[in-house]
């Protein structure tokens, strides 16, 4: 009954306003607060949007964490024992190695010996005497006074004074007078090894 005379007055204030003056805004409020005073059980109004519910307050932020306790101190280190042995010496470092040693220098290189001199220049060698087994010489400095080409017609000649049958039974050839020194000692020795030194009786000493 109450929603028929609802639909009724609604459809009139529509009626109305199309046909008169429109109504005002705080006739509108008016009229719809009271159909929700008289009204027992009012019912929405069709088209009507509740407005939404109010958000949910947002939570209180948690409260912060207490700081942790303090750690209790810790107890003192025991003393060290007063016989404790030294500690032992570090080792010593060892020795860095010894550099290696130095290469040998190379051999200097050996010098060029000096040319030759040519053969004309070249002084001739002395001669060389040969040994004998006596003082030929003295022997011959004695006989004849040191002249080896000497003959005195006396049957004897040369240096040593051969006579021509000891001078050829020796290996002598020609005359003693014309041989050199060095054929007649040659000779001599000959005689010395057969006869020794007493073919020369008296200068033989000086030998």
């Amino acid at each position: 009954m109450l929603k028929n005379v609802r639909q009724t007055l609604r459809m009139a204030a529509i009626t109305g306003v199309l046909a008169t003056t429109p109504l005002t805004l705080s006739n509108a409020i008016a009229s719809a607060d009271y159909e929700r005073v008289t009204s027992p059980n009012p019912i929405e109004l069709a088209g009507f949007v509740p407005a939404p519910p109010a958000p949910d307050a947002a939570p209180a932020p948690d409260a912060p964490d207490a700081p942790p306790a303090p750690a209790p101190d810790a107890p003192p280190a025991p003393p060290a024992p007063a016989d404790l042995p030294p500690a032992p010496d570090a080792p010593p470092a060892p020795a860095p190695d010894a550099p290696p040693p130095a290469p040998e220098a190379p051999p200097a290189p050996e010098a060029a010996a000096p040319p030759a001199p040519p053969a004309d220049d070249a002084p001739a060698p002395e001669p060389k005497h040969k040994a004998y087994s006596v003082n030929w010489d003295a022997i011959a400095s004695c006989e004849s006074g040191g002249n080896w080409g000497i003959s005195t017609g006396n049957g004897y000649s040369g240096g040593l004074q051969f006579t021509p049958s000891t001078w050829r039974a020796n290996g002598g050839s020609g005359s003693p007078s014309g041989a050199s020194r060095e054929e007649q000692i040659r000779v001599a020795e000959n005689v010395l090894h057969s006869q020794g030194i007493g073919a020369w009786p008296v200068c033989g000493r000086r030998g």
